[in-house]
């Protein structure tokens, strides 16, 4: 009988800063983060010993304020997250986009300290337009070439534009792909790509330019196909799709589940090993103990983070929460607006409720009360809109909500939280008894009915500016005002000369409602 061999595929991505196990912003032990993956890499390679391979696909650096304070407050080498993943046993890992929120040389100095390998066949350096990263590795298990390939999602040059502008060029993955999987093919024996874009589906932006967002069951298409590909990006998770021989992967973000992939091989008379049988599990790690070690060595650097969080900005005068706020106006939503409008000075503002268990209590606002409220590093822009196109962001947004045939009301799994924006300035509800598309009722701004032909600047951050979530109607407006100012230190330094924050100062004057069947929702 020909000899075989094992090899066990252990992958992560979309971590997201999340290393040490602790909800920053809770006060309380959170069922992810390295420290619990390493536990879990550990059993395994101390039950498959020299058979374990362990990759991440990418989105590592931005997230959570442990990546926020290490990367803005108390910036550090070897970057905390990534010592982390060198000493979980990190083999490979690829940039997802977030990755380059902080600009092209933190990313550089970052993964400089990897003591793995960074992959990546799409990610080109400038001015020099070479490879940024090699576009593969190979490591060796039981005798076994495993090549390991990485690919990022071109969006980058959409919502990433201005901090790569002069240093990268992220170019569409499908042209890379053929070309890199070719030549693993020839250096391995199993071939595996780590992508850090969603399976299929429409892009969030347009991506005539600069290639699509989604493409990575299209890698099953190729002449030279992976055998395995761990997907990143959506925050999704899949057990084991199998598309034309190719299985894919994709376990919970933020280390909240790890993908185990087992590889059996069989040695052929020629040398060379084919793949016999692949089967993927996903395996959670909310019940799993944190990393000893990894908790030993970043105890500190958490206890650091919480101090930070925990630092007095101002007062609120009541509580001002969002649980409310994608179904009503509410004084929260409305105090993120009015800073936006205010320091732009526009007639509009436009905002997500990215968390709606955030928001201020009727006593002191801290930082971490203010990242809860706005978690990401986005800048503020302005915009100049038609009414048209007032009407058609809006109705754009009211997509969050389906209803059914018998009238109740869900939301659509396939628009985020994060990608409901509502608008303060203007008055309007929205219907949900009629069609998406013709949803918005009674637009008008300052009691006037909206026209087509109006023209309003509207306030709005940075991502949404670009395009993402699909809001294709004002990829196109003028920019009427750009500072690069962060949005969440506006609404810090807001909170700092204001005084007391007080919630009847932002009460629903102006703003959306939801109606169904005429009642509000």
């Amino acid at each position: 009988q020909l000899p075989g061999a094992h090899v066990v595929l252990v992958a992560t991505t979309d971590l997201h800063g999340h290393v040490t196990g602790r909800d920053f912003l809770e006060g309380r032990p959170a069922p992810n983060g390295v420290a619990r993956v390493a536990r879990v890499a550990d059993s395994l390679r101390a039950r498959y010993p020299g058979q374990v391979v362990l990759v991440d696909a990418g989105d590592l650096l931005q997230g959570d304020p442990f990546a926020t304070y290490f990367a803005r407050v108390a910036p550090r080498e070897p970057h905390p997250i990534v010592e982390a993943m060198n000493l979980a046993g990190y083999d490979a890992a690829t940039p997802g986009n977030r990755d380059f929120d902080w600009g092209v040389p933190f990313l550089r100095r970052a993964i400089g300290d990897a003591r793995f390998a960074y992959v990546s066949g799409n990610i080109f350096d400038l001015p020099g337009d070479t490879l940024l990263l090699p576009a593969y590795r190979v490591v060796r298990r039981q005798g076994v070439r495993i090549g390991i390939a990485g690919f990022t999602t071109p969006g980058v040059m959409v919502w990433n534009r201005e901090q790569v502008r002069g240093h990268a060029r992220i170019a569409p993955i499908e042209g890379a792909a053929q070309r890199t999987l070719e030549a693993v093919r020839r250096d391995a024996d199993l071939s595996i790509v780590l992508i850090h874009s969603g399976m299929d589906g429409r892009s969030s932006y347009d991506d005539a330019a600069v290639g699509g967002e989604n493409v990575a069951a299209g890698l099953a298409a190729l002449r030279s196909h992976p055998d395995i590909v761990v997907v990143g990006h959506t925050h999704r998770e899949m057990r084991d799709s199998v598309i034309g021989g190719v299985h894919f992967v994709q376990p919970l973000p933020f280390g909240a589940s790890v993908s185990v992939v087992h590889v059996s091989l069989a040695k052929m008379k020629g040398g060379q090993w084919r793949v016999r049988q692949v089967s993927a599990d996903l395996v959670p790690t909310g019940d799993v103990p944190p990393s000893d070690l990894l908790a030993q060595r970043f105890g500190a650097a958490g206890d650091s983070v919480a101090s930070w969080l925990r630092t007095p900005l101002g007062r609120a005068a009541g509580p001002m929460r969002a649980g409310s706020a994608r179904a009503q106006p509410t004084p929260i939503i409305n105090f993120v607006n009015d800073v936006q409008r205010r320091r732009a000075r526009a007639d509009l503002s436009a905002t997500p409720a990215f968390d709606l268990g955030a928001g201020f209590d009727a006593d002191t606002i801290r930082i971490g009360q203010v990242l809860a409220l706005y978690p990401y590093e986005n800048t503020l822009r302005a915009i100049r809109i038609s009414g048209d196109e007032l009407k058609s962001y809006l109705e754009w947004s009211a997509r969050y909500f389906q209803v059914d045939a018998g009238g109740r009301v869900s939301l659509n799994d396939s628009v985020p939280g994060y990608d409901f924006d509502i608008v303060s300035g203007a008055r309007y509800d929205i219907d949900l008894r009629r069609p998406p598309g013709d949803r918005i009722q009674r637009l008008s701004v300052g009691g006037r009915p909206v026209q087509q032909a109006d023209s309003f600047t509207m306030a709005i951050n940075s991502r949404r500016q670009m395009g993402a979530g699909g809001y294709d109607m004002i990829r196109s407006a003028p920019v009427v005002y750009d500072k690069s100012e962060n949005i969440p230190d506006l609404l810090m330094e807001e909170v700092r000369s204001r005084g007391p924050v007080d919630p009847a100062g932002y009460a629903a004057a102006d703003d959306q409602s939801v109606r169904v069947n005429g009642d509000l929702l």
